[in-house]
């Protein structure tokens, strides 16, 4: 988690119950009154599930003045009052003079106040006139959402929030204004943020315990010190020192993040990460928040366009994140997309942009009789090729910091989707298309009569019949053998698909009055299309992996789009390129039969 900053707050002391001989309390400790902050009216949100009482129950103490030498007691228990929206605790005090002293002032009424100290999670920035997500509060406010008390104190004197932050104090004669004040504050806290950590990850990376950690960061050391402490370190073990690059928290938080903005977008996501779920109903302004903070920047109390701007440079986790699932998007859009292409075409990959061969072997000549002492004959083996090649195929999106604001994610979403929909959708378009453009191969149209693949006739039994002994005799290169084709595709507009599926479903010729059997019965594919646009001509295929006619070519092997990002200057957003690498090559005329349907 990144390092946060820890708030105090007080109120009178008024007990709720008390046990004299067992020296304990019972006191409110928080509240939702709002507090002035330098930032504007603070509220502590008490909602269910807003406050974190665990560290309170497990280690919590009671101190005087917020002081960790002065203990004067423990927390017994602490709980939320949702109906009076209040926290409650029962402290002990200790039996030493400190304690004592300081309890017999507050059983008197001499010490009459509390304080806590906390630190917030998640705020929620309510601008004026608006209500918050609860809605209960009214802007302008800041109100801390999720936050974790860290101690309770008996306070001598309770602060006054118009000192310290956000009142003028003097520097050399000369009043200091708040805006200077605060960026001197701001600057304290973000290089502490940053001292922690770099602190943290040199440690992590030559597998320091967690306590050495935290005791580097509790006595106050510099980075510098830190490096020359684990140097020495190193050194007199006499041992190389293995950085361990892993699965760190910065990784996992990412991860975590991608999975619970998908589950939120409506994405599929099989295993997601552990942590996910809290990152499900998050906004896309609190996760640029939260990056930030994890960074080291303290945006707390940052103005929207700031934040973006911080969570947009720079090479932070946000940019990468929405990225993760503008890809994720994409992806799913593209393998659900409802297109045919992959029925019945093959596969191709080329490892550049240059026009690639396929070649194609003719047949053997015949066995020839070899009498007593004859003499064997050479025989050649003709060959042909045909050229593959790749095209890019791309567009560009954005998504603007006025929609990150807004928290549309359905632009985040929608947006790649679509675009990796369309691309698959391109591929479809550009596969019938080469169909019905009946380009050329082998100096001859793709389907003519010289190929013997072009035929006439209406969808039936009859017909496909014809076009079925046509492909059976289509011969090799050198035009000696047979090459027994069968079809397994009947590829109809969509005009057809019905006469079509009832063709080959039927176990009788549906043409004919009597019971004959029907020789397709199951055994062709009906593959239906709205690319084609004439609504009566329809096709035969062979099976791909046995004799290949439409191949599409992938650039090495990469059959689904990829998306790239950068950060817009001018208006700063994100803009997306979205660009795919393929194309659409006829490699052989001999697996396809087109009938004209008329």
């Amino acid at each position: 988690m990144s390092k946060k900053e820890i708030l105090y707050r007080d109120m009178s002391l008024n007990f709720r119950s008390q046990n004299v001989d067992k020296r304990e309390i019972t006191l409110s400790f928080s509240s939702e009154t709002p507090y002035k902050r330098f930032f504007g009216p603070e509220i502590l949100c008490h909602d269910e599930g807003a406050v974190d009482l665990g560290r309170l129950q497990d280690i919590g103490v009671l101190l005087f003045n917020h002081d960790s030498s002065q203990v004067l007691g423990k927390v017994i228990n602490a709980n939320l009052d949702e109906k009076t929206h209040r926290c409650i605790a029962t402290v002990e005090f200790d039996t030493d003079a400190l304690s004592e002293e300081i309890y017999q002032k507050v059983l008197s009424g001499t010490l009459k106040g509390v304080s806590v100290g906390y630190v917030v999670d998640v705020w929620e920035e309510v601008a004026t006139g608006v209500k918050s997500s609860n809605g209960r509060f009214s802007g302008p406010c800041n109100v801390a959402t999720k936050w974790t008390p860290y101690e309770i104190s008996i306070a001598s004197v309770p602060a006054d929030a118009s000192v310290g932050i956000g009142r003028s104090m003097e520097k050399g004669g000369e009043e200091m204004s708040k805006n200077e004040l605060d960026g001197i504050i701001n600057k304290a806290i973000e290089n502490e943020r940053f001292r922690v950590a770099e602190i943290s990850k040199m440690c992590r990376n030559f597998s320091m315990p967690s306590e050495e950690i935290d005791g580097y960061v509790k006595s106050g050391k510099t980075v510098d010190e830190v490096r020359k402490i684990i140097l020495e370190k190193k050194m007199s073990e006499n041992t190389p020192s293995n950085i361990i690059v892993g699965n760190d928290e910065g990784t996992k938080f990412r991860h975590a993040a991608v999975d619970g903005l998908s589950l939120r977008a409506g994405l599929q996501v099989k295993s997601p990460t552990e942590g996910a779920q809290d990152f499900r109903h998050i906004s896309l302004m609190d996760l640029a928040k939260e990056c930030c903070l994890r960074e080291g920047q303290n945006v707390n109390h940052y103005g929207r366009e700031d934040i973006i701007r911080r969570a947009l440079t720079g090479a932070g986790a946000f940019p990468d994140i929405l990225s993760s699932v503008a890809n994720k998007s994409m992806a799913q859009a593209y393998i659900s997309a409802p297109t045919t292409f992959q029925l019945w075409t093959s596969k191709g990959s080329n490892t550049d942009f240059k026009k690639s061969s396929r070649y194609r072997l003719s047949e053997t000549d015949d066995l020839q009789l070899i009498p007593e002492s004859g003499e064997f004959k050479s025989s050649t083996v003709a060959e042909s090729a045909i050229t593959t090649d790749v095209q890019t195929y791309g567009r560009a999106f954005s998504l603007s910091r006025k929609a990150i604001i807004n928290d549309d994610l359905g632009a985040l979403k929608q947006i790649p989707a679509r675009y990796g929909a369309s691309a698959r959708r391109l591929i479809n378009h550009l596969v019938y298309k080469s169909l019905e453009d009946n380009k050329v191969i082998d100096k001859v149209a793709l389907f003519h009569k010289t190929h013997a693949n072009l035929g006439e006739g209406t969808l039936s039994i009859e017909s496909l019949g014809k076009a079925k002994a046509a492909m059976a005799k289509q011969t090799n290169i050198k035009g000696k053998e047979k090459l027994n084709i069968q079809p397994a595709f009947l590829i109809v507009p969509v005009e057809l698909e019905v006469l079509a599926t009832q063709l080959v479903s039927s176990t009788v010729d549906p043409t004919k009055q009597n019971a004959t059997p029907n020789p397709f019965a199951n055994k062709l594919t009906v593959v239906a299309d709205p690319e084609l646009t004439d609504s009566k001509a329809w096709y035969l295929a062979a099976a791909p992996g046995l004799y290949p006619s439409v191949e599409v070519t992938y650039l090495n092997g990469v059959e689904k789009p990829k998306i790239e990002s950068q950060i817009l200057f001018d208006s700063l957003g994100i803009q997306w390129r979205i660009y795919m690498d393929f194309g659409v090559n006829i490699l052989d005329f001999r697996g396809l039969y087109k009938s004209t349907g008329m």
